[in-house]
């Protein structure tokens, strides 16, 4: 409690308000005892004085006696040294709030929101696709990483149709995280941070920032980038929903270039946010489930020339990485190396199931959504 009142009585904004409330009540009783007059009637005094503080000056109560104008002189010079004193603080407030916010320090409220941890080149990548895929909408998006001010608000210059936020830290803090808001966040992204001073390698950070989130909320949804193949089991042991790896796409589009040639473009416009033949996700119209795969296809065809190439929908499966334990252990190693030699992959453990060109007979199920090739 002692504490509490220390706090409150330092507290510059207690102190101006409490000087401006006892000038008032001041004022208005020496004005009762010199102005004997309307001015001294009921509560009049007092908002004379209120009045007179504010250099509002209604003029509907004047002191009439020398002695009550020299007060009322010193009322005028007190209440606008504390009005004045009042709004400074009122906008060093405002403008302390605004200088943590720009450096990453204030905790932010937000919910629905996207948050990005980590940084590297490609990051301006992501926002660009975020923001091109947002359709639109004003996202608020939150970055998490060690750059400074100034790359910050060249950032949210940028990608002005981002409400970009920053905090600033190390993403695999849970004070941090919290910072953030992780808790009301609709999807965190982790990506390989090259822009801190860790001894750690990227992919450690990445894992132990999913591990960290997931200890928060299991139920936040994580989608994690990693550089290094062989650290997947790692990171669906930390329970990532979605795991990106960064040679995935290349190695393939690659080859391709030698020994399909054609396909690697195709791919391009195909997964190229700025790309208006990009995939795109919708959703099925109701009167359509339960039927064929067909209908649904001659439906896009002819609304819009759309061509249908699959369905997906959300799962909650029981992934590998959750049935190891979490030691990297001789057995578990065994385990996958077996599953690996009977075709069994890592990645079946995504929430999301796709089915692309579904054979004939095909029926929409509940939930499912479509992908489409404008």
């Amino acid at each position: 409690m002692r504490l509490w009142v220390r706090t409150l009585i330092r507290n510059s904004f207690f102190q101006v308000g409490a000087g401006i409330l006892i000038t008032m009540m001041i004022g208005g009783f020496v004005l009762q005892w010199l102005e004997p007059g309307e001015i001294s009637k009921d509560n009049n005094p007092f908002w004379w004085a209120i009045v007179t503080m504010t250099t509002v000056g209604y003029g509907d109560f004047s002191p009439e006696t020398p002695g009550g104008r020299i007060f009322a002189v010193l009322i005028m010079f007190i209440g606008i040294s504390l009005v004045s004193l009042l709004t400074a603080t009122i906008s060093s407030i405002f403008v302390a709030q605004k200088i943590r916010e720009g450096k990453g320090l204030e905790n932010l409220n937000l919910t629905d929101h996207l948050i990005l941890c980590g940084w590297n080149p490609n990051g301006e990548r992501v926002l660009n696709s975020i923001q091109l895929l947002g359709r639109g909408e004003k996202n608020d998006l939150v970055l998490i990483n060690e750059l400074n001010e100034e790359e910050i608000s060249k950032l949210k210059n940028r990608y002005n149709d981002l409400n970009i936020h920053f905090v600033a830290g190390d993403f695999t803090q849970e004070e941090i995280l919290k910072k953030a808001s992780i808790n009301d966040a609709d999807t965190v992204i982790v990506i390989p941070n090259t822009t801190g001073s860790e001894v750690a390698t990227y992919d450690e950070k990445t894992i132990f920032a999913t591990l960290t989130i997931k200890s928060i909320d299991p139920g936040i949804r994580v989608v994690a980038v990693l550089l290094d193949r062989e650290n997947l089991t790692h990171i669906k042991r930390a329970n990532a929903d979605e795991v990106v790896v960064g040679d995935d796409f290349s190695a393939h589009i690659i080859a391709s270039h030698v020994m399909d040639p054609g396909i690697p473009q195709i791919a391009n416009q195909l997964m190229d946010s700025n790309s208006t033949s990009r995939f795109k996700r919708v959703a099925i119209p109701s009167e359509y489930v339960g039927k064929p795969y067909d209908d649904l296809f001659n439906y896009f065809r002819q609304k819009d020339g759309s061509v249908l190439i699959g369905v997906f929908s959300e799962d909650e499966n029981l992934g590998i990485g959750a049935i190891l334990s979490s030691d990297a252990s001789a057995l578990d190693a065994f385990i996958e190396k077996k599953l690996k030699e009977g075709g069994i992959s890592l990645n079946e453990e995504s929430k999301i199931n796709v089915v692309i060109n579904p054979a004939n007979g095909y029926i929409l199920n509940e939930g499912e959504r479509a992908i489409i090739i404008p």
